[in-house]
């Protein structure tokens, strides 16, 4: 009697080096490790069936993937001068409205974030425009079962979301207090 295979959850990666069109996907399986009940994250290249990642944690399996498709571009970019790695935009190349054009509409979750953050970044304190480039960032993570509700949501600029990772809002204060401490 053959056992049913577990199930496995997929779901695009988009921008950076994974591209643009959500060519990867972070799939998560649940598993037994020493006898728990835990879930291992895998970074995928659903055409093809290649494995870029494997890990318990989901930034470990993200950044081994970064190192392999780095890897891989830079091995590709020395055979092939016309090779070129996808990336995020930058500022310079992000599209400029014409004049005239309707503006865009403001989801109405994000002006109420906006809102009870003071057009601030929660963390630094960074002053942030309404229709910026700022995240909705959860103080306790999702990935720690947080709500997706507005008592957990506050504005945070980019570099402090991105930072903060999958820590809590206190612990990523506390960590950069004591980086502030040593410097």
């Amino acid at each position: 009697m053959n056992a049913p295979s577990p199930s496995i959850r997929y779901r695009p990666i988009y921008g950076g080096i994974f591209g643009k069109s959500g060519e990867y996907v972070m799939a998560t399986m649940a598993c037994v490790e020493r006898g728990l009940h835990s879930v291992r994250y895998m970074v995928l290249h659903p055409k093809t069936g290649g494995v870029l990642a494997v890990d318990g944690d989901k930034s470990s399996a993200m950044a081994q993937a970064r190192r392999v498709l780095k890897a891989a571009a830079s091995l590709t970019c020395a055979n092939d001068s016309s090779f070129v790695q996808c990336s995020l935009w930058t500022e310079q190349e992000m599209p400029v409205p014409k004049a005239g054009s309707k503006p865009r509409a403001i989801p109405r979750r994000r002006l109420e974030v906006f809102e009870k953050s003071d057009g601030k970044c929660f963390y630094c304190g960074k002053t942030l425009t309404l229709d910026g480039r700022w995240h909705i960032e959860h103080q306790m993570p999702r990935a720690l079962l947080g709500p997706d509700e507005l008592p957990n949501l506050v504005a945070s600029c980019a570099p402090c979301n991105l930072a903060k990772k999958d820590s809590t809002a206190l612990e990523f204060i506390a960590k950069s207090a004591d980086h502030n401490h040593a410097a």
